[in-house]
């Protein structure tokens, strides 16, 4: 049983009708591996970003929609990031569609 620890940048994208706001998001993940798979309850997360920048430059969605859309950001993120690494996140349920 081996554990990984692993960081890396992704973005969140929002057109405002006002101006495009580019969020970048630091994402550290810690999880087991098994063979080629990761079991999706050895998964941790943590993501950094500016949230009080991010609720002040979007007018247009609630923080709780912000904090919704970085979260369904990150988990396509992490997904993705697996996947480039050749590992397969297991027993895990698709992020929700927006």
């Amino acid at each position: 049983m081996i554990w990984i620890v692993d960081s890396f940048t992704t973005h969140l994208f929002l057109q405002e009708t006002t101006c495009d706001l580019d969020v970048p998001i630091k994402v550290e993940i810690e999880f087991q591996l098994k063979g080629r798979t990761v079991p999706a309850s050895s998964l941790t997360k943590k993501a950094y970003y500016n949230r009080p920048r991010l609720i002040k430059e979007s007018r247009s969605k609630t923080p709780e929609e912000l904090d919704r859309l970085i979260e369904l950001t990150v988990a396509r993120a992490i997904r993705r990031h697996l996947g480039q690494q050749g590992l397969a996140l297991e027993n895990a349920s698709p992020p929700p569609r927006k």
